[in-house]
């Protein structure tokens, strides 16, 4: 039974207790209408909805099986995707990286993985809207084969670049705003030949994995944003961000959760690009399959974020 449809025991005579999302849930799994007469389920809340899952190549189990957790979670929008670099470095090394090869490692092998998508879209129309997607690494933005662009629903940037950390592997001496505006920029040039809405995948991850060392170190943590005022503002003015989303990813926000100074920090951070016109996605970047379900509304709620402001569910749903 999927969760929160809450059941008594059915006995004879016994009589069932759902609660209403409980309701919804039992009424899509017995939907026996015509294929072209369904219409997949609208999230009503932000548990229904994960736009980042690795279903591709790292993937622990079929994709009908890991599709069938999700969606028995109530999770019925789902962005299965992949990295763009395991359909680049052939079979022998993805074989070395990962220990397994599920598709080739070519633009063909991504096609088949796009093609397996397409069932579990078809097979789960009445429970959930699935959607293809393809994480793009931040450095290479510019230099994806456009072949493997073409079928996705939506392009992500892989973002781990610290503006602050001399010593991290992917260091800038730039701030935190120019760095988003060059890769919001680079995506939305990927994204415009297909018209495809362009998210920037754990934008806030390496500064809130920084502010996090600070207070563990017992340095002082500001009372300004995650990324600051100026930060934000020359993302605004530098790039028309028409088709843009910044991603909350569950592992930023889980981490922020646990101090009270980020937690803060990075609610005041997405009410102001809220109010410069962007919205946002949400996605668990599971890679594989979670030994329970985390409901990230509680979090959501707390930094001011409620469905209608994950615009990229919106915008997929009206292609």
């Amino acid at each position: 039974m999927p969760r929160d449809c809450d059941a008594a025991y059915l006995g004879i005579g016994q009589t069932i207790a759902l609660s209403p999302r409980g309701l919804r849930c039992l009424q899509m799994k017995r939907d026996t209408r015509p294929v072209e007469n369904v219409t997949p389920p609208s999230p009503e809340d932000a548990s229904q909805v994960d736009l980042h899952l690795h279903a591709g190549q790292e993937r622990d189990q079929p994709l009908d099986e890991l599709v069938r957790w999700f969606v028995d979670n109530g999770v019925t929008t789902l962005g299965l995707l992949d990295h763009s670099e395991l359909y680049m470095m052939g079979d022998e090394a993805l074989r070395a990286k990962h220990g397994q090869i599920i598709y080739p490692s070519s633009p063909e092998g991504l096609g088949d993985f796009y093609d397996e998508i397409d069932r579990m879209r078809s097979k789960y129309l009445a429970e959930a809207s699935i959607y293809r997607a393809l994480e793009l690494p931040e450095w290479e933005l510019l230099t994806i084969p456009g072949e493997m662009l073409v079928r996705a629903d939506f392009l992500g940037c892989h973002m781990n670049t610290s503006c602050h950390d001399p010593s991290y592997r992917h260091y800038e001496d730039i701030s935190c705003g120019e760095h988003l505006a060059t890769r919001a920029s680079q995506l939305l040039r990927v994204c415009e030949p297909n018209s495809q809405p362009a998210v920037l995948f754990h934008p806030f991850h390496r500064r809130i994995a920084e502010l996090r060392t600070s207070i563990k170190t017992g340095e002082l943590v500001g009372p300004e944003e995650v990324f600051t005022r100026e930060d934000i503002d020359l993302l605004l003015d530098s790039v028309d961000t028409d088709g843009l989303f910044i991603e909350l990813n569950f592992g930023d926000i889980f981490q922020a959760a646990e101090y009270r100074e980020i937690s803060k920090q990075l609610g005041r951070t997405c009410r102001r690009l809220r109010e410069g016109g962007l919205s946002f996605s949400l996605g668990s970047d599971y890679h594989r399959t979670p030994e329970e379900f985390r409901d990230p509304s509680p979090i959501l709620s707390r930094l001011g974020i409620g469905i209608e402001d994950l615009g990229l569910v919106q915008t997929l749903s009206a292609k």
